[in-house]
């Protein structure tokens, strides 16, 4: 079996990611199986206020504490979706859980129509995520709509999020649904997730699936 290392950013995030995969593993083995992983914990402070994209500050880090784990033998998983456009740029023998990857396999095995991004404002602004969906439609969102979604995956960062954001935050996804394909490319707006239409792709359950297959495979 190979290693799982998670990268341990925001708690709540890594949180999410460290249940999910239990959840999941839960379900495939039952009994009291729980999914066998090492957890890389970094200070979140050190790499946040660089992110999205100072690779120069960001790099030397990321080599730095993962160089222990930097083997063939590895899955990496980083409970980030952004921060995955620096380890683009970087060379590593272990392998990363890449969520763009994996969304180009998952869009390869469905009937797409137009394509929505729910991220952060970087996410919504720029064309790296984009560049994996060559040929396909985007439709975007209006302003004051991603000005919400930064601010509400701040709130979830902080644990502040109220029951009325979530609301509103799944009412925007079951609408752009309807007629486009959503997909929720910020962790933590897939931790208030709570919509399982078919017509909406979560990066992250798309990481935590792919970990599962890679380990007990």
């Amino acid at each position: 079996m190979k290693q799982l290392v998670i990268l341990g950013l925001g708690a709540r995030s890594t949180l999410f990611y460290q249940e999910k995969l239990h959840e999941l593993y839960f379900n495939q083995e039952g009994q009291y199986a729980t999914f066998p992983f090492i957890l890389k914990q970094l200070d979140f402070n050190a790499i946040n206020p660089y992110l999205p994209s100072n690779t120069a500050v960001i790099s030397p880090i990321l080599c730095r504490e993962l160089k222990a784990y930097n083997s063939s033998e590895v899955n990496l998983l980083v409970p980030n979706i952004t921060i995955h456009e620096i380890f683009d740029s970087m060379q590593f023998e272990l392998h990363i859980i890449h969520p763009y990857k994996l969304l180009v396999t998952e869009l390869a095995n469905k009937i797409i129509n137009n394509l929505v991004f729910f991220g952060t404002k970087y996410t919504n602004d720029n064309s790296n995520i984009a560049s994996y969906c060559a040929g396909l439609s985007i439709e975007k969102l209006r302003k004051d709509e991603i000005v919400f979604l930064d601010d509400l995956r701040k709130k979830v960062y902080f644990n502040t999020e109220t029951n009325q954001d979530i609301r509103t935050y799944n009412t925007m996804i079951a609408k752009y649904s309807e007629n486009n394909t959503v997909i929720i490319a910020c962790t933590e707006l897939s931790i208030i997730n709570t919509n399982s239409s078919e017509r909406v792709i979560d990066l992250a359950l798309l990481q935590c699936r792919n970990s599962l297959e890679l380990v007990t495979n």
